[in-house]
Parts: structure tokens; sequence; C-alpha cells
């Protein structure tokens, strides 16, 4: 996904062109700012809080705010929003203490990210986001089984006679929804072009996703919010 892309989305929003642009924003990066709050030390309902605040400075300069890449890229003034918000969060006596306390794995990743360096961090979090997200746009692109069968072939490493068995592809199909995916992934941009490397790239891709649990608690989180302006 291009700069342009990214643009043309923020751009949307900054018009006012609510539901569509709004909805997408969120779908594409509320994961990737989850993800990356919780690397930085906060538990998961702050790292939620995380979310919601962002979201709502991105809601609320929706109209003076013009992405320009002579100013630098999108996904730097992103990490810039975010690295401050989890800041303000984790300045609350009230959010140290929940970092720190009843939850032993919370307060370990507190520990554990102080020296973190948060531009690489950002940086390989936000390539496996946008990994993510081409993936799901190639996934309503194809056939179901061709998804299917990439699926299995590239990613679950399972045989292509089995993979064949399981979708009811022949086996050149089956080859073929890897090639076709492949190229697609690269067309559309994907941030790691060697094939060699993708599969294991979007392994972390799709390791990195919250779990059903906590989209939930953020998807009614934010319409909560949005509902409450």
């Amino acid at each position: 996904m291009s700069d342009e892309t990214r643009a043309t989305l923020l751009e949307r929003l900054r018009d006012g062109d609510a539901p569509l642009a709004w909805e997408e924003f969120f779908d594409r990066y509320w994961r990737l700012i989850y993800s990356f709050s919780r690397r930085r030390g906060c538990s998961e309902q702050t790292a939620e809080e995380v979310v919601q605040d962002v979201m709502m400075v991105v809601f609320e300069q929706r109209d003076v705010f013009r992405y320009d890449p002579a100013r630098g890229r999108f996904r730097d003034w992103l990490l810039t929003v975010v690295c401050n918000q989890v800041a303000q969060r984790r300045r609350r006596p009230s959010d140290r203490q929940r970092g720190r306390g009843g939850n032993s794995s919370d307060a370990m990743a507190e520990a554990a990210t102080d020296d973190v360096q948060p531009d690489d961090a950002w940086q390989a979090a936000f390539e496996l986001s946008l990994l993510s997200a081409l993936l799901d746009v190639i996934r309503h692109e194809v056939n179901p089984r061709t998804f299917q069968a990439f699926e299995l072939f590239a990613i679950e490493e399972l045989p292509g006679a089995e993979v064949a068995r399981i979708t009811g592809l022949s086996r050149n199909a089956v080859y073929q929804a890897r090639k076709n995916v492949l190229r697609r992934l690269t067309e559309l941009g994907a941030p790691y072009r060697d094939e060699g490397q993708l599969g294991e790239r979007i392994k972390e891709a799709l390791e990195q996703q919250p779990d059903a649990i906590v989209e939930r608690s953020v998807t009614n989180r934010i319409a909560q919010t949005m509902r409450s302006r």
C-alpha cells in the first residue's frame, strides 16, 4: 500500500467522508496501536485506552489535518501520536499501578520494554500491520478456496497433495494459488518481496494480531465513545 493510498484515506477523513473512511482507518490501524502499546509496557486495559485516545485524536483532527508527504511519512506522524498517548496514560497513577500490580505478565512487560527502541519496534510492527492489511485485501479479491489453498500451502506448509485434497483443487491449482497471492502481495507493495522471507513474515503478522476477546472489547469501546460524540 503506497503513501498515496494512505494519503487518499486521510484526505477522505479530513473531508468528512465519515463512515467508510473512519471504519477503514480503525480496522487498519487499531491492532498495530494496541500491539505496540502492549510492547511499550501498557496493560491490556491501558492499551485499549491508548487505541481509543489515538482514534479520537485522528477523529478530532480530520477537519484540519492534511497528510503532506513532504513533511515526512505518515507512519512517523502516527508513531508520534501513539507515543504521546502511551506516555500520557503511563503518567497517570492509576495506569502505572495497573501496569505494575495484579497481572504479573503486565508488570513483566513494562519492565521488559523499558529498553526497547521505539523507532525500530514501530517500524517492524508497522510493516507487519501493513502485510496483514494487504492479505485482507487479497482475501476479498480471490476465490475463498484459492486463499485457503495459499494459507495451507504457503503458511501452514502442508504438502501440495494434502492441500489439494482439503480444498478440492488440483495440485497445479494449489501451486498457482500460492504464486498468484504472492504476486499480488508484491503488486500491492508487500514490505518483504523475497519469497523466502515472506512466509515467515506472514506468520509473524498473523501472530501479532490481538485475540477475538480484545477485538470485541476495543470495538465496543470505540463504538460507545463515538455514540457519545
